[in-house]
């Protein structure tokens, strides 16, 4: 069954069919997600000569620069500090630091003393450096002693504060983790000045520490001496005041007898505590005596005489009952038992009466007690009250007389310690390692250099081949030419080489008729290998433009692009190739009349075409002319005329290809590109359909946009993008066709081996894509 007739059902092209149209579009859709580390991955890979070049850039730089520069020596003394105290006379300090925290604030003193101006001066003088040709310079060096006498103070000045910031830089002090230890680190060119102004550093910083130490005790020696004085008159003024209050006080023992005035007090007071606590029981228990029933009066007040009672008058109502049930009230022993009860019951009665009056005199007792206590509490209170009155004076004065005795006292054994402290003059610094001549260069260091341009010039890189992808506004992938233009990609043209080796007879044939110095890609590779992996592109494009619609595919293709140079004039050849290699009756026009391409590709003439006809002095049939490939025919552009746009746009041309839809299965409209010029707008209402070609890595989103913009406007059937030129050997296309390029690729050397020709290729083509379209449902 022919598939054109299949896919046929009527005169009338449907356009825009959605579902259609979403199904191509999922068929070029990336899998991978954005903005993954294999899309970097891949940008990497596809820059990576950017990255490469960047890498031997600051290599070579880093190479050139270590080579140039000056070694330089690093000599190290190390030193110990040893834990001191803040202050020569060992004060206490109420708001002291932990022991931890306070050493390490004096290391940390110690190696800011070591990095101070007065240090490296006091070291500068001691070795006489401004005098040094290695420290100060050759011409620093014309009089003794480092000083030139023609020059002034300021300039003295100035050369002084040089050669300090030049030491100072050279000068590297820093605490060894976790230690008490100190580095001193000296830089110099001259290893054994290096090592020399090292352990210098280290010897002055011991001597100014002892000489520190020596002078501030000295001074607070100085200071206790004038205080101890002050300090001695205070003291014994003090004590003279204590002792007059005390005789006009009549104050002895001040202590001890306040201290048995408060445990009487505590006494009485927990006394009557429980006294309160007493007289509530009591109160309560003489209430429920007081209004309670007297026969149940027994529970409450738990009396084991009242309870014995209450027990044995049970008794007696149980058999009292019983016999005068049984022998009635006059029987002798009735009347014993009734005489019993009688005496049980009086006696019950008088043991309650004397358990209440014995509650209540408790009671009274117990409100008597707590009143008695009440007052001697009172009592009590007005005697600690005034004992402290005249203790608390006595007090600030016996505190201040220790006082001044205490401090008298510790001042002066910190005046006895300053003295032996002066006489010992001892140093909490030690050496522990002296430095030494140093035997190699600490830098440049060229492997360790090398390692970090290798490293820089790698980020760097990354980050230009990072921000050239950022800046490239090109469309490379179906995906990016989707979402510029918002339609559908029909099929995706990998790029193909240039003129390679003539393997048949017509090849050879047509190209002899190409011009051999035009290097552009070869037109008709449809026709010439049509088992190669862009043929077979070409006839999936086929494939989409002929499934777009579900009941009629486009009767009429226009082919344009945004602008020139992208690929439109070999696609549309290539799609005329494919749709004639089907059987059908295939009629190419190009409509290209300020540059065309076509006649060129087919090697026809090109006197002969569509200018011609609309100008009304070539008849149709005539401008018609056979191609190589069978069912295929073309209308080349003819003559460039000097107005293409008015003769495209003509009712003449609107009749031509009317005619021609009727009689042929399909026309091929090849037009110049929709931003350069008009002719592509004026064709688009009249074709069925309209294909944009976009190429890969050179088409602009911009152009892209401005070309859809344009062809929306005139409301032209769109029917889909090309991406053409597509690189699939480029990271950007792996996740799309690198199983598939690399299938093609082994099938094509199979084969070239097997010797299969192109027209046996072409029929095996052709009926697996008829089997596959007899499938699909309209």
């Amino acid at each position: 069954m022919d598939q054109g007739r299949l896919l046929e059902g009527s005169s009338e092209p449907v356009r825009n069919d959605s579902l259609r149209l979403a199904n191509l579009q999922e068929m070029y859709r990336s899998t991978t997600p954005d903005h993954s580390l294999s899309d970097y991955w891949r940008i990497l890979q596809k820059r990576k000569w950017t990255v490469i070049v960047s890498v031997v850039i600051v290599v070579i730089t880093a190479a050139l620069i270590s080579v140039r520069t000056t070694p330089i020596y690093d000599a190290m003394t190390r030193i110990l500090i040893s834990q001191q105290r803040s202050n020569p006379l060992n004060f206490k300090e109420s708001n002291a630091s932990p022991e931890d925290d306070y050493q390490q604030r004096d290391i940390e003193t110690e190696v800011k003393i070591l990095q101070s101006d007065t240090m490296a001066e006091l070291v500068i003088h001691r070795l006489n450096l401004d005098a040094h040709p290695d420290f100060a310079g050759a011409a620093r060096t014309q009089s003794s002693g480092g000083i030139t006498v023609s020059e002034s103070s300021d300039k003295e000045a100035a050369r002084q504060e040089q050669l300090i910031r030049k030491f100072q830089g050279s000068l590297k002090v820093q605490q060894v983790p976790d230690t008490s230890l100190v580095e001193i680190r000296y830089s110099d060119p001259n290893p054994s000045l290096a090592a020399e102004i090292a352990n210098a550093v280290a010897a002055t910083f011991i001597e100014q520490n002892v000489k520190s130490r020596y002078d501030s005790t000295m001074q607070a020696a100085d200071w206790l001496s004038k205080q101890l004085a002050d300090l001695q008159i205070k003291m014994e003024s003090s004590q003279t005041k204590l002792i007059q209050y005390q005789k006009e006080h009549a104050i002895v023992g001040t202590d001890e007898k306040q201290n048995l005035t408060t445990e009487k007090l505590d006494e009485l007071n927990k006394e009557l505590i429980g006294a309160q606590a007493d007289r509530i029981q009591r109160d309560s228990l003489y209430q429920i005596a007081t209004t309670s029933n007297p026969e149940t009066l027994s529970a409450v007040l738990q009396d084991p005489i009242l309870t014995g009672l209450r027990q044995r008058q049970t008794e007696l109502q149980a058999q009292y009952a019983l016999l005068s049930t049984e022998f009635g009230l006059g029987y002798p022993k009735v009347l014993e038992i009734k005489n019993q009860l009688d005496q049980v019951d009086r006696n019950y009665r008088e043991q309650v009466e004397n358990s209440v009056n014995r509650i209540k005199n408790d009671y009274q007792a117990a409100v008597n007690r707590e009143r008695m206590l009440q007052a001697a509490l009172a009592e009590q209170t007005g005697v600690a009250d005034q004992l402290n009155q005249n203790a608390i004076e006595y007090k600030v004065l016996k505190q201040e007389a220790d006082s001044n005795r205490q401090l008298y006292d510790g001042l002066l054994e910190q005046l006895k310690q300053a003295s032996l402290a002066a006489g010992l003059n001892s140093s909490n610094v030690r050496v522990v390692d002296r430095a030494r001549v140093p035997l190699h260069p600490s830098r440049p260091s060229v492997p360790r250099n090398m390692e970090f341009a290798l490293l820089i010039g790698l980020v760097v890189g990354v980050v230009i081949a990072l921000g050239l992808e950022a800046l490239d506004t090109t469309v490379r992938t179906p995906d990016q030419a989707a979402s510029i233009s918002e339609l559908p990609i029909l099929g995706v043209i990998p790029l193909q080489s240039a003129y390679g080796a003539v393997t048949t007879i017509s090849e050879a044939y047509l190209l002899k008729k190409v011009p051999r110095n035009n290097i552009s890609p070869r037109p008709l590779i449809s026709y010439l290998e049509p088992q190669s992996e862009i043929a077979e592109a070409y006839r999936a494009l086929r494939t989409s433009i002929l499934l777009s619609s579900p009941s009629h595919p486009p009767r009429s293709i226009l082919v344009t692009s945004s602008v020139p140079q992208d690929g439109k004039t070999m696609t549309c050849i290539n799609i005329a190739i494919v749709l004639a290699q089907q059987g059908k009756r295939i009629l190419l026009v190009d409509a290209d009349m300020r540059r065309p391409h076509i006649h060129r590709a087919f090697g026809l003439n090109g006197q002969m075409g569509l200018s011609n006809i609309l100008t009304g002095s070539l008849n149709v049939n005539d401008a018609i002319q056979a191609t190589v490939q069978p069912n295929l025919f073309v209308i080349p552009a003819g003559p460039i005329p000097p107005h293409p746009a008015e003769l495209l746009s003509s009712p003449l041309m609107q009749d031509l290809l009317r005619k021609w839809r009727d009689d042929y299965d399909h026309v091929i409209v090849d037009s110049p590109p929709v931003i350069s010029v008009t002719d592509p707008v004026l064709l688009s209402v009249q074709t069925d359909a309209v294909l944009l070609i976009i190429r890969s890595g050179q088409t602009t989103t911009a152009h892209v946009r401005r070309a859809r913009n344009l062809l929306q406007s005139v409301n032209a059937g769109l029917l889909g993008v090309v991406v053409n030129a597509a690189d699939l050997a480029s990271p950007d296309y792996y996740y799309y066709y690198g199983s598939k390029y690399r299938y093609y690729t082994e099938k094509e050397r199979r084969d070239d081996k097997t010797g299969l020709n192109g027209n046996q290729g072409l029929d095996e083509g052709a009926n697996h894509e008829e089997d596959q379209a007899t499938r699909i449902p309209s």
